[in-house]
């Protein structure tokens, strides 16, 4: 059964400012909470109705009964999936020092929980190690983020940085743009390591973060739609990067 204090705590999270200030989130879900598990990620606590059975033999956090109805109570889901688990903020810190070669994605103030997600998994898939976030981008252990990513937060490092400084530390890397007015990736010469920068959804990059792109790119379009989602246009870009790799 949960606490008063429980039940405030839990539902605490769902806010970023109590995320930060307890340096904590939330995971929800029988197989998100088993691949949390298998993650190099703490788990401080687990609440799980009778009869969850984890895939993981051994659970070192605490682990507390609850019921469906408590259960209801602290998710943020309408139809709650058996477990909740509380996990500690990774310390992740870039202090602007050199990169390796590789394929890097960058938000520029991305705003949207579910494409934040999307591009996780994304980067997942196609081997992306970091996503670097611009301060004011939105917060990566936000629940819907969690959720959106399938998993892909627990393997994928992401780094809020100073832009500028990420780039005048790494000159020897190329920073690719996605704007309108870019030109055809099908048609651009791609190096197989750099920077891959993904604007805000209404404003795109911003005047601050374009100077430091050293190529703008765009897809062409063949149809009559007005853009393309942010997430659906990150896979597809990074795609076309992979592919350019393996020539």
């Amino acid at each position: 059964m949960l606490s008063k204090q429980q039940l405030t705590f839990l539902r605490s999270l769902q806010q970023k400012k109590f995320r930060q200030m307890y340096g904590k989130f939330l995971v929800e879900g029988d197989k998100l909470v088993n691949e949390l598990l298998s993650s190099t990620f703490k788990v401080d606590a687990i609440y799980s109705v009778q009869g969850w059975k984890s895939v993981n033999d051994a659970i070192k956090a605490e682990h507390h009964i609850i019921t469906e109805a408590e259960l209801q109570k602290v998710s943020t889901h309408d139809t709650p999936n058996k477990v909740i688990a509380v996990a500690e903020m990774p310390l992740l810190e870039y202090n602007n020092e050199a990169l390796k070669a590789g394929l890097y994605i960058v938000l520029d103030k991305l705003q949207d929980p579910g494409n934040a997600g999307a591009i996780i998994r994304i980067a997942d898939w196609f081997g992306v190690s970091t996503v670097f976030l611009a301060d004011g981008s939105v917060d990566v252990y936000n629940p819907k983020v969690v959720n959106s990513a399938k998993g892909s937060l627990f393997r994928v490092q992401c780094h809020y940085v100073d832009l500028k400084q990420l780039f005048e530390a790494n000159k020897h890397l190329s920073v690719y743009g996605t704007f309108m007015d870019g030109e055809n990736i099908y048609r651009t010469a791609l190096d197989k390591d750099g920077f891959i920068i993904i604007g805000n959804e209404g404003n795109g990059i911003g005047p601050e973060t374009e100077p430091f792109v050293t190529k703008k790119i765009a897809i062409p379009a063949w149809g009559k739609a007005e853009s393309l989602n942010a997430a659906v246009a990150t896979g597809i870009v990074v795609s076309e990067f992979r592919r350019i790799s393996l020539q």
